[in-house]
């Protein structure tokens, strides 16, 4: 029985380590490879995921998880934790094999053709031009959701796949509550110009942003910062955190907040990655709206705040070779907090930005669930940003083509955005709670140990022991509600007064 253990963890092991090789070249591929290298890359990358694939949909794969099975039936007592990874593990197994390699292909073909299709089109402010293949993708879309199967509605067999156990049905209930509170409240906030008076060349920022991640507890012996076009955050292993972000001269705060919302990703990588028996089906991120609300934790309720500033303005003045004449802490401050309409998801501030993604989220399913054509996007786009944002849509490319997403089919990951600040929100606040002094111990010593040692015990030690709404509602008392998030948003705008 022992050895079919070892053999078990060996198995997975040798599966786990493929899929670090894989983000390793995914990694490389954005920040260091040639260009020329890009298309043998690709092949590289697509024969490791296949063998991949085969390995945890194969026969060895069935076969220990059969073992599993023989091990638990053996020994009743105390097997919790297994009878949790089997669950998990068959659970994984037979969302992979229910689609068929003919379907997986051409899904696969299709959008590694459709991003450039996207991008051109985007270029053009031409929807038209990308129309055909977007409802080709959802088409396919469609098609693989059936293959996957459903309770309720077809959009959640989608959803599934970055949320477990989350359904179109919830989402509905808790972004309504969320969209009905924030309009009122972005109404009422203030933007704020930019303080800075001049450029601020990139390596003074790279002086202040390498300091960073180990500032916020994450080990520099296990980590390493870079630049890349998009910033991202990679594990390649228990003690391999790969981070990154991009540098603008006239705006140093995007460096900033993408090396924190990074970094918050990396911590999470980490604390996850000292669980015992790493690795594991149970010693992984549990879902994407989990793991995003590590990542906006620390880039909102943490670094807007200002107990964060009052420590690190300091450091910043130093680093960026300014004095606090050029950049005033009050004029930094309220920037940091502006709440700006913008047509753009991706340069929406705190307050605004999740009624881009509640937008997205209503889109996607009447578009899965066929209440909406393809054709009917730029419409019911350009309808919707005027009811949330009192905006206009001017051309598509400031519109519907605005995100890369949907070329590359991820209906289903945009919730994850909103629902990352939800829980960010409501563990934040829980923490708060029985830890009043971290404000003066962040203000006096730049010290967070606390905030590390409660999401390590609440959060990160659990892996996927738990479901993700099961996991909030352990480590706060209750289950997911927009009430704590609103709550933040609503306290920023006002501190603005």
């Amino acid at each position: 029985m022992m050895n079919e253990l070892k053999n078990y963890r060996n198995f997975w092991k040798e599966y786990t380590r493929l899929g670090d090789i894989i983000s390793l070249l995914h990694w490389d591929s954005e920040v260091m490879m040639p260009d020329d290298g890009r298309e043998e890359r690709a092949e590289q990358i697509s024969q490791l995921s296949s063998l991949s694939h085969k390995m945890f949909t194969g026969d060895d794969s069935k076969r220990h998880i059969e073992n599993l099975k023989n091990i638990i039936m053996k020994n009743q007592a105390d097997t919790y934790p297994l009878k949790r990874e089997l669950e998990i593990l068959e659970r994984d197994r037979d969302r992979a094999v229910k689609l068929p390699i003919e379907l997986v292909e051409r899904f696969s073909k299709l959008t590694n053709l459709a991003h450039g299709i996207w991008a051109d089109a985007k270029k053009n402010k031409d929807f038209k031009a990308f129309e055909p293949t977007l409802s080709e993708i959802t088409d396919l879309s469609i098609e693989m959701a059936e293959c996957y199967g459903y309770k309720t509605e077809r959009y959640d067999a989608l959803l599934e796949g970055y949320e477990t156990g989350t359904r179109a049905e919830d989402l509905e209930h808790l972004f309504l509550h969320l969209k009905n509170s924030l309009i009122p409240i972005v109404n009422e906030g203030k933007s704020y110009p930019s303080p800075f008076k001049k450029p601020i060349p990139v390596e003074l920022q790279k002086a202040f942003n390498d300091k960073l991640p180990a500032l916020l507890g994450l080990p520099a012996s296990a980590s390493r910062l870079d630049i890349s076009v998009h910033p991202f955050s990679t594990s390649i292993g228990a003690k391999d955190k790969r981070i990154t972000t991009r540098y603008h001269v006239t705006d140093p705060l995007s460096s900033i907040f993408g090396v924190l919302h990074e970094t918050g990703h990396a911590l999470y990588e980490y604390g996850v990655g000292q669980i015992a028996d790493y690795p594991s089906p149970l010693t992984a991120a549990v879902s994407l709206g989990v793991h995003e609300s590590q990542s906006r934790l620390w880039e909102n309720q943490v670094g807007r705040s200002r107990a964060f500033w009052e420590y690190f303005y300091k450091i910043l003045l130093k680093e960026f070779d300014i004095y606090h004449y050029d950049l005033p802490f009050d004029d930094f401050y309220n920037h940091i907090n502006s709440v700006n309409k913008s047509k753009i998801r991706v340069e929406a501030d705190q307050v605004t930005y999740n009624l881009h993604i509640i937008l997205r989220f209503e889109i996607e399913r009447d578009l899965i669930s066929k209440k909406i054509k393809v054709s009917d996007l730029p419409e019911v786009w350009n309808t919707k940003m005027k009811e949330s944002f009192d905006l206009k849509i001017e051309n598509d490319s400031e519109g519907v083509l605005q995100d890369v997403h949907w070329s590359g089919g991820a209906f289903g990951y945009f919730p994850t955005y909103t629902l990352g600040n939800i829980y960010s929100a409501q563990l934040f606040h829980h923490f708060l709670e029985t830890h009043q002094s971290f404000w003066d111990d962040l203000i006096n010593r730049g010290d967070m140990t606390s905030l590390h040692k409660w999401l390590g015990k609440k959060v990160y030690s659990h892996g996927r022991i738990y479901d993700p709404k099961d996991l909030i509602k352990e480590a706060t008392g209750e289950a997911p509600k927009s009430d704590y998030l609103i709550k933040y948003l609503k306290s920023k705008v006002q501190e603005q007064e």
